[in-house]
């Protein structure tokens, strides 16, 4: 077995400690792959599929595996109770997680939002599986701490993609709901005053800001006509956004200057 020294590759490469510092290779393979610089050398992720590039059980991820046991559960029974993830199990989710989060970072990196999308809703669907069917309390909850940092990263990429498509009411809609989304998660868990100092409601308030200066000077009537498009094209998640965001800026009309 031969080895590959890479003092050269990190030399060429230097680290910089207060950069995100991502690139896109082409594998020997032909295959896309993605680079990430870190402290002591780098960290190579596929594109597509898991992150690490296995296929747990013969599945494309750990989560679509238990996504099957649940479905085959619930069409022996009827129903998904009595389904429930193990220690080992939750954990196994958990380090899948954090290998979806590196790579939704080095996509956001990379202005790749349609990709960080892809990777926030596998973490935030690991999240949800986790919560409602752990048998251990803890390994219940062990998640919930980030969902908050996912739910912002989603919304942010869904914001900046709907930008991208030049539908900067649609943008504004998506900051607007995932700053809802989160206060939601904080109400449930019994600590709405934890949303007055959440970074990632203030992360989003900023984005949401930046986004409605770049609206056209009748933003109602631009709104408007992404809400119809929307229902037209039975978009209706983006369709509740953009009603939501259509009423608050109404009241952003009528009050006093």
């Amino acid at each position: 077995m031969s080895y590959i020294d890479l003092q050269q590759t990190l030399q060429d490469w230097p680290y910089e400690p207060d950069k995100i510092s991502v690139r896109k290779i082409l594998g020997t393979d032909d295959a896309v792959r993605i680079q990430m610089r870190v402290e002591l050398g780098i960290l190579q992720m596929e594109a597509e599929g898991r992150p690490d590039g296995s296929r747990p059980f013969g599945c494309t991820s750990i989560l679509e595996y238990h996504q099957q046991r649940l479905a085959k559960h619930q069409e022996r029974n009827g129903t998904t109770l009595g389904f429930g993830l193990t220690r080992p199990e939750c954990q196994g989710l958990r380090v899948e997680a954090s290998l979806y989060y590196r790579r939704y970072i080095a996509y956001f990196v990379l202005e790749e939002f349609e990709n960080v999308l892809r990777d926030t809703q596998h973490s935030l669907a690991i999240f949800d599986l986790c919560h409602e069917h752990a048998i251990d309390p803890e390994d219940r909850m062990a998640l919930e701490e980030f969902r908050p940092y996912v739910l912002m990263m989603n919304a942010r990429a869904q914001a900046y993609h709907a930008m991208e498509d030049g539908e900067p009411s649609s943008a504004l809609a998506h900051a607007n709901r995932g700053i809802l989304d989160i206060k939601a998660h904080f109400e449930r868990q019994g600590r709405s005053e934890a949303a007055s100092g959440s970074e990632e409601i203030k992360i989003l308030r900023t984005l949401a800001s930046e986004l409605r200066g770049r609206m056209p000077t009748d933003s109602v009537v631009v709104t408007r006509k992404a809400l119809r498009t929307a229902i037209e094209q039975e978009r209706f998640e983006e369709a509740a956004r953009l009603r939501d965001e259509l009423k608050e800026i109404t009241a952003r009309k009528r009050r006093p200057a």
